[in-house]
């Protein structure tokens, strides 16, 4: 018996150890290195209820809306499929939100089909027919940039991070999920 609480504490102490690096990663690697050569800029989706954006959404959005009124010439790239319970796409909404905002329609590109960061990341490359890698600053919450930026590098992006804030409501439980998200995406997003 004290075999197994020992082993079990070892995988608790193992597991904690994980997490903590975890974390550290998805902080240090949620920070702002927003790149003025990049010609796009990318909000990825987040929850819609019912065609009105969630928090999350929102301080994305406004994150990305100083930059665009900033540079002219900034292409933005709106993404985001819909779930069952939206009733529009997260990337139509997006777009929605930045033509009341005063962008010109013509400088927005959106990725409506995608149901995860990955597919974001795929589809959104895909709608751009450039050869090469192309610079694209990354939109998101501050706990998701890090994993978005890894995404993006395997479909062909070289990607900076513009992180927006996350509502308190769902801050840990965010970064905790990211954790495990993170390590789903590093073995099986490809």
């Amino acid at each position: 018996m004290d075999k197994l609480f020992s082993l079990i504490k070892t995988l608790i102490l193992i597991f904690v150890c994980v997490m903590l690096i975890l974390e550290a990663i998805i902080i240090y690697g949620g920070r702002n290195n927003y790149n003025e050569d990049a010609d796009y800029i990318m909000v990825l989706g987040a929850k819609l209820h019912g065609d009105r954006p969630s928090k999350s959404l929102k301080y994305r959005m406004e994150a990305a809306l100083e930059y665009m009124q900033k540079d002219p010439e900034l292409i933005l790239i709106a993404t985001g499929g819909q779930g069952h319970d939206e009733s529009i796409p997260e990337g139509q909404a997006i777009k929605k939100y930045f033509i009341s905002k005063g962008i010109d329609e013509s400088r927005i590109l959106v990725e409506d089909k995608s149901e995860n960061t990955f597919e974001n990341m795929k589809m959104s490359r895909e709608m751009i027919e450039k050869d090469g890698r192309i610079k694209v600053n990354i939109v998101s919450n501050k706990y998701h940039i890090f994993r978005a930026k890894m995404l993006a590098q395997r479909n062909n992006f070289d990607p900076y991070g513009v992180p927006a804030k996350t509502p308190e409501s769902v801050l840990i439980k965010s970064y905790l999920r990211e954790a495990l998200a993170l390590v789903k995406s590093y073995i099986f997003d490809r």
